[in-house]
C-alpha cells in the first residue's frame, strides 16, 4: 500500500477519471477526500465507494472551487480532521461545445473559473498546508 497515512484531495472526484483516480488512491490505502459540484454528487460517489470499499477511508465535500476561501476553508477543515494534505489532484473541470461566434461571456467566465482559476485556488490552499507540513504532491 503506496499511499498509506496520505491523505489526498481529489477535485471532480465523484464521476469518470476523478472518480477513477479516488478508487485507485482508495485502493492504495490513503484516505481521500473527493470535492464535487454539488452534495448530492458527492454524497452519491462516497456511498458508492463505500460499497466497494468498506473500510476505506473517503468523504466528500462539495466547496466552490472558484471561491478561495471556500476552498481554503474546506482544505483547512480536511488537514485538521486527518492531521495533513498530502496530495492534491486538479482534475475537476469542464468544456463547451457551443460554436465560437455563440459563446457568450457567461460561458467563457464558467469554463475559466472551473478550468484555471479552480486550479489556482486549490494549488494555493493546498500548498499553504504542504509547506507547513514540509512535504506534499499537487
Amino acid at each position: 500500500m503506496m499511499l498509506k497515512g496520505k491523505v489526498a484531495v481529489v477535485t471532480g472526484g465523484s464521476r469518470g477519471i476523478g472518480y477513477a483516480t479516488v478508487e485507485a488512491f482508495l485502493e492504495e490505502g490513503a484516505a481521500v477526500v473527493l470535492c464535487a459540484s454539488r452534495e448530492e454528487t458527492a454524497c452519491g460517489a462516497v456511498t458508492k465507494l463505500k460499497e466497494t470499499y468498506p473500510e476505506a477511508v473517503v468523504e466528500g465535500i462539495w466547496p466552490k472551487l472558484s471561491d478561495y476561501g471556500e476552498v481554503e476553508k474546506a482544505f483547512a477543515q480536511t488537514a485538521a480532521k486527518y492531521g495533513s494534505l498530502d496530495i492534491l489532484v486538479n482534475n475537476a473541470g469542464m468544456s463547451d461545445s457551443t460554436p465560437f461566434l455563440d459563446y457568450t461571456e457567461e460561458t467563457f467566465e464558467k469554463v475559466m473559473d472551473l478550468n484555471v482559476k479552480s486550479v489556482y485556488n486549490c494549488s494555493r490552499a493546498a500548498c499553504a498546508h504542504m509547506k507547513k507540513q514540509g512535504s506534499g504532491v499537487i
